[in-house]
């Protein structure tokens, strides 16, 4: 079987103990939308209790023991990402959950182990903090709680139907004191659109189109108005998906200029570029706070495409297409 060239995403769970990392790992697992996941499930003791929880479900599963991942046993976890990398066929994306009283960046900081180097890439880290239970953690709880949040892209304030308001605006106000410009999103039972944690679908357009566009496709629907089942109809209305698309090669040095100029109230964003020189295209990625663009050695795509997601009404669409067609280039005589 031919094997993709591109690393395979990684996308981080964390959170303080029972904030939902599990639920909202169950709920990827019980629709997975055609993605072949491999998951990495670790819980600190001895026994995998998380583990135990979604060992029913169809995907690739490998369980550490005896740790944290992000501390005593992180050569574990380069074998175990090793391992999932060398199944046939390989996962499509990688999910770790990471352990209730571990920290984030440690395991974003083994993905640059040389063996796992080109072969997989964190694709974003998603951090789960308890609505209700939050105020009730003692001060060592609290700081691991708000470490955990500040080495995230995306924060999800969960359970937050059984919090007062007064609860959910304290701990809104405690995180993003010194974090003001954090993304953080409500959500209930751990609920949040697929296109927020992995980006919207891009393989499907092949038209080529400026301006907004909302695509519908059965599979993946980057119209967070769509009615498929699932979509939860309150993120339907607090989340809208942009997009762009141009048959001209773009200028690198201007593409990237546009990229960085992105404003900030964006959650996701996806982007496949031709690129002026020959046989390459420029990938883009941004999750949260988090982004990166690369260059590969692929066949470029006929039509360079830019999907972005964020809070309805926090961006400028007409803004964004003008962005974009900035970084056109020009006609060759």
């Amino acid at each position: 079987m031919t094997r993709s060239t591109s690393p395979v995403p990684v996308t981080i769970l964390t959170g303080f103990l029972g904030a939902g990392k599990t639920t909202l790992l169950k709920r990827i697992l019980d629709d997975p939308q055609g993605v072949r996941y491999g998951v990495l499930v670790n819980d600190f003791g001895a026994i995998n209790i998380d583990a135990d929880l979604v060992v029913e479900s169809a995907a690739d599963q490998v369980s550490l023991s005896n740790g944290c991942v992000c501390c005593s046993i992180q050569s574990d976890l380069v074998e175990a990402i090793d391992g999932l990398l060398a199944r046939d066929p390989a996962p499509e994306r990688i999910l770790i959950e990471a352990s209730g009283v571990s920290r984030p960046l440690p395991i974003a900081d083994t993905l640059e182990a040389p063996e796992l180097k080109g072969r997989a890439v964190l694709d974003g880290i998603f951090c789960l903090v308890d609505g209700e239970g939050f105020a009730d953690l003692d001060f060592a709880a609290t700081e691991l709680a708000i470490e955990q949040v500040t080495g995230s892209d995306v924060v999800l304030l969960n359970k937050v139907d059984a919090a007062s308001e007064t609860q959910l605006a304290a701990v809104e106000q405690t995180l993003k004191g010194p974090l003001p410009a954090l993304r953080l999103i409500r959500t209930r039972f751990a609920e949040i659109p697929r296109e927020v944690l992995f980006g919207a679908h891009m393989g499907a357009r092949t038209e080529p189109h400026h301006g907004h566009e909302h695509h519908h496709d059965h599979d993946h629907c980057t119209d967070l108005h769509c009615t498929h089942e699932h979509h939860h109809h309150d993120h339907a209305d607090e989340f809208e998906a942009w997009s762009w698309q141009s048959a001209q090669p773009v200028d690198a040095d201007r593409l990237r200029a546009s990229l960085r100029a992105l404003p900030a109230s964006l959650m996701r964003a996806k982007g496949i570029f031709r690129a002026e020189s020959a046989g390459e295209r420029l990938v883009f990625h941004l999750v949260g706070k988090r982004a990166r663009t690369t260059r590969e050695k692929e066949t470029p795509p006929a039509v360079s495409s830019l999907v972005a997601i964020g809070r309805r009404g926090s961006f400028d669409g007409a803004e964004l297409t003008r962005l974009m067609d900035a970084c056109v280039a020009a006609p060759r005589p």
